[in-house]
């Protein structure tokens, strides 16, 4: 039996206000912590003095953008991320891979195969880092 603490708890990166409550009331339901950031900066600021269990990120974001945020991401943390990229092909010449993307779903977006493709990444990084706790683990730890 898992605790509550070993419910991944993802980080929601958009702008946008619908896809915001979207995700973050959705998600929940289906079995994830969730916490939503509307700003790349935010995000950065965040990671240093957190961590999570998984990225869902917005194409759209504005500011720095969600590639530059991607970049920025490279070395601060081997989460696995999931972009929702509302334009298919506009951001494939970036690299992506290269950034640490691990998966990209383009709209319409359906809830159930959204949480099923973070349940599938989260399972697979779970499976290759036995011995790193949950993000809600490792912040109690610290507390």
């Amino acid at each position: 039996m898992t605790s509550a603490l070993q419910r991944p708890h993802v980080l929601i990166v958009t702008q946008d206000p619908d896809l915001s409550e979207f995700l973050g009331e959705g998600l929940v339901y289906a079995g994830f912590w969730t916490s939503v950031i509307a700003s790349a900066l935010q995000t950065l600021e965040v990671f240093r003095l957190r961590s999570f269990d998984a990225i869902v990120l917005d194409s759209e974001l504005g500011g720095i953008g969600a590639i530059e945020l991607l970049r920025r991401l490279q070395g601060r943390t081997d989460i696995p991320i999931l972009l929702i990229d509302s334009q298919p092909g506009a951001l494939e010449a970036a690299g992506l891979q290269s950034l640490g993307l691990d998966r990209v779903l383009y709209p319409p977006i359906e809830l159930e195969v959204l949480a099923a493709e973070l349940h599938t990444l989260v399972g697979e990084w779970r499976a290759s880092h036995p011995d790193r706790p949950w993000a809600d683990e490792a912040a109690l730890r610290s507390a």
